[in-house]
This record gives structure tokens, sequence and C-alpha cells, in this order.
């Protein structure tokens, strides 16, 4: 999968660097240091390999979705935002830095708003179902908004499920 996502940023030229696993890790741990000194927030995302191509299991789906998420941060990056492979290449983290769960849901709205597009309909399901934003440090307001993120994702998945079935 690796590979496959460096072919999609030379291909279309993205402006996106994406940092090896250690090199994430090490950013993850300086923005927790970071933010508990400056009293600021951040949201950590995940995007587990596996539990995405479960839900994608075609080539062409799942090429598709990485270049609809890659254009997505391509075309609206804040420049702050850090990209960075999981533990063993499982996946890929993101770093919303000095952002509230409202900084996922933009991301997010961007990602729908590019699937949508390039003709996509599974994205919302993919970030309905294996998608778990972090905000930290944590509060119970986050934690309501999550949970509301959740309802419209599945409110979301269920319109794109009836107007496909049509």
């Amino acid at each position: 999968m690796k590979q496959e996502l460096f072919k999609l940023i030379r291909k279309h030229r993205f402006n996106i660097s994406i940092y090896t696993s250690e090199i994430f890790e090490r950013r993850c741990q300086e923005e927790i240091i970071r933010s508990d000194e400056d009293k600021s927030s951040f949201v950590y995302i995940e995007f587990d390999f596996s539990s995405i191509r479960k839900i994608l299991p075609t080539e062409e789906e799942s090429s598709l979705f990485w270049e609809v998420f890659l254009s997505a941060l391509n075309k609206n990056n804040r420049g702050s935002d850090i990209l960075g492979f999981l533990e063993n290449d499982a996946g890929l983290g993101m770093l919303l830095l000095d952002s509230k769960i409202e900084g996922w849901i933009r991301v997010r709205g961007r990602i729908l708003q590019m699937a949508d597009s390039l003709g996509l309909p599974s994205t919302v399901t993919v970030l309905a179902n294996t998608v778990r934003p972090i905000v930290y440090p944590t509060c119970i307001a986050d934690a309501q908004d999550l949970n509301a993120i959740s309802a419209v994702s599945q409110e979301l998945a269920n319109a794109f499920s009836a107007t496909s079935a049509t």
C-alpha cells in the first residue's frame, strides 16, 4: 500500500509528505508535549489499510479511495497538518494541529466532496466505519461531538445505500 500511495502522489504531483512510522510517532509525542504546554488541542486520526480494504475489496475501489483522500488533502492543505505511516505500515495517521473535532468535520467534508465529484459514494461508509478521530486533550464536549458525527455518518451511509439500491 505504501508504494501505491507514493505512486499516486507522484502521478498527480501532489504536494504531500508522508512521514515514516518512526518520525510520525515522534511527532505525535512532540505534539502531546506542545499541546500540554500551550493548552492547545489537536485531532489524531488513523486510516487502517486492512479495515478500509474490507469495505473496498477491489483494487480499483481502493485506489480510487486513496486518490480521493490525497486529492482532498492536497487541494485544501493547511500546511500544519501531519501525515505519517502507522507502525508496521499498517495504515496512515494524521494530526490536525491546533484543532478540535471541527477540524476533522472540515477535512471529512472535503474528502466526501471529492468522493462525490470522483464518483466513489462508498467513501462515506469507509469514513463512518473505520475512522475514529481522537481529540487531545479529550473532554466531554468532544465526546458528544463525536457521537453526533457517528450519527450523521450513519445517516449518510443509509442515504447512499438507499440511492444505490434504486
